[in-house]
């Protein structure tokens, strides 16, 4: 049971990807972001609801710090997402997401296991395949893609994996109180960075896909502490970790992207080194 909702996690997780991405494709980063923590917040209260959770000043504010820097991450996914390079971003933002909390355990004295190792090791190969490719060839595989993209997707992850930092922090039992915190932040700031730039809702065609993305991106996040509970954390965090594989499919399937040799085999890796981060 416990890997089964590992598994609906991480394709939960690659689906929210997609959706967001598709929604990024209609209509800027900003409004998409914000209809997406609207119907997630939404969401995260059913989660407490549903599973609990103890309310305390600790989970409230780590809360609220890990979703500013969620928030970062999440924007700067979909803006990078928007240019329709899904079997890129999706890969590059994951492994970058995983690497992070290793990082900062290594910092903080955690001593990682030799796959975690291993996997940072072939995290930067990875990359560079993904980024690289050449020119579009005769059977209409896709070329290499810009620093900027690569930058863009790296920070993404990096975003994400400091939120999953302050998460860990979080104290035994806060459930999902730490989730509603990071919803409450990252809408507050939304909400003034919107006021500033005069950024209104998104167009009618890209509301129904971000909204979709946000329930979908918070239901994964309920599947993966249902899983927790029954399952040990590091075979639920390693399947977990393959949903860039849903995004990739779906790319595939409905958008009809293609990628070369070089980035296949940097999409292979990086999914092995996102499994051996969380491993």
């Amino acid at each position: 049971m416990p890997a089964v909702l590992a598994l609906l996690a991480a394709a939960s997780f690659g689906v929210a990807d997609f959706l967001g991405g598709f929604a990024s494709r209609r209509a800027p980063a900003v409004p998409v972001t914000v209809v997406s923590n609207l119907s997630g917040g939404a969401v995260a209260v059913a989660l407490w609801l549903l599973f609990g959770g103890t309310w305390s000043a600790q989970a409230v504010i780590l809360g609220l710090v890990g979703g500013l820097a969620g928030l970062v991450g999440l924007v700067l996914l979909y803006d990078a997402l928007a240019s329709g390079r899904f079997q890129i971003v999706s890969p590059v933002s994951a492994v970058t997401g995983a690497a992070v909390p290793v990082i900062a355990g290594i910092v903080f004295g955690d001593r990682p296991e030799l796959l975690a190792v291993l996997g940072l090791l072939l995290t930067p190969p990875a990359i560079w395949l993904l980024a690289s490719g050449g020119e579009e060839d005769e059977h209409g595989n896709a070329g290499g893609i810009s620093a900027r993209l690569v930058a863009q997707s790296f920070l993404a992850g990096a975003g994400f994996g400091v939120f999953f930092v302050f998460l860990d922090q979080t104290p035994d039992g806060a459930g999902a109180v730490p989730l509603i915190a990071a919803r409450v932040a990252s809408l507050a700031a939304l909400v003034v960075i919107s006021a500033l730039r005069r950024t209104g809702l998104p167009a009618r065609p890209a509301i129904g896909f971000a909204a979709g993305a946000g329930a979908v991106d918070m239901t994964a996040n309920g599947f993966f502490l249902w899983a927790t509970r029954e399952g040990d954390l590091s075979v639920i965090g390693a399947l977990t970790s393959l949903y860039p594989a849903g995004t990739v499919i779906l790319a595939w399937l409905v958008l009809g992207e293609r990628l070369s040799r070089p980035q296949r085999a940097g999409v292979a890796a990086a999914l092995a080194a996102a499994v051996m981060l969380s491993v």
